[in-house]
């Protein structure tokens, strides 16, 4: 990064070969929309040309460069207003399946406490205090397991993954 700030561009020729692939992995996770990541990703690295000058050696260049890819997402994010759900929110409807017709033991990514958060959660109704005393687990973590175990099955329904 210090060659790339003194005008050298092969230097940001190397920076870009060895970060391009971790950086769009970072986005692909965050960002299902191809154009979405492709255009999030181009203003990373321009961010990054504009901005080189601010790069302190003393700080990891990784840490510099994922911190404004951060930046970019959540600018991005806040910029298209995309709509979020809440973690506790309780009407889902997942490609208009109903609760009763989704079989969790299909979803194999689901691990043994997302399964039983998910069972205890829209099958038997079971509040968050009552799901982390049965899972031993803090009422934030309980919310944790849900809402993982919510993306996966968002992801299992809606054909985004491969299980």
């Amino acid at each position: 990064m210090e060659e790339y700030k003194k005008g050298n561009s092969m230097a940001f020729e190397t920076l870009y070969d060895r970060h391009h692939e971790r950086i769009y992995g970072y986005l692909s996770k965050r960002l299902y929309d191809e154009q979405s990541r492709k255009e999030v990703f181009q203003k990373i690295f321009l961010k990054l040309h504009r901005f080189r000058e601010n790069y302190d050696q003393n700080h990891l260049f990784v840490k510099w460069l994922y911190t404004i890819s951060r930046s970019e997402l959540l600018d991005f994010l806040k910029q298209k207003k995309l709509d979020t759900v809440p973690l506790d929110q309780e009407n889902i409807s997942l490609n208009e399946k109903s609760v009763e017709e989704i079989d969790l033991n299909e979803i194999k990514s689901l691990s043994d406490k997302e399964w039983k958060a998910l069972q205890l959660k829209f099958y038997s109704d079971t509040d968050y205090r009552e799901i982390s005393e049965a899972l031993k687990t803090s009422q934030s973590n309980a919310r944790k397991l849900i809402s993982r175990g919510l993306q996966k099955l968002r992801y299992k329904l809606l054909g985004d993954q491969n299980e």
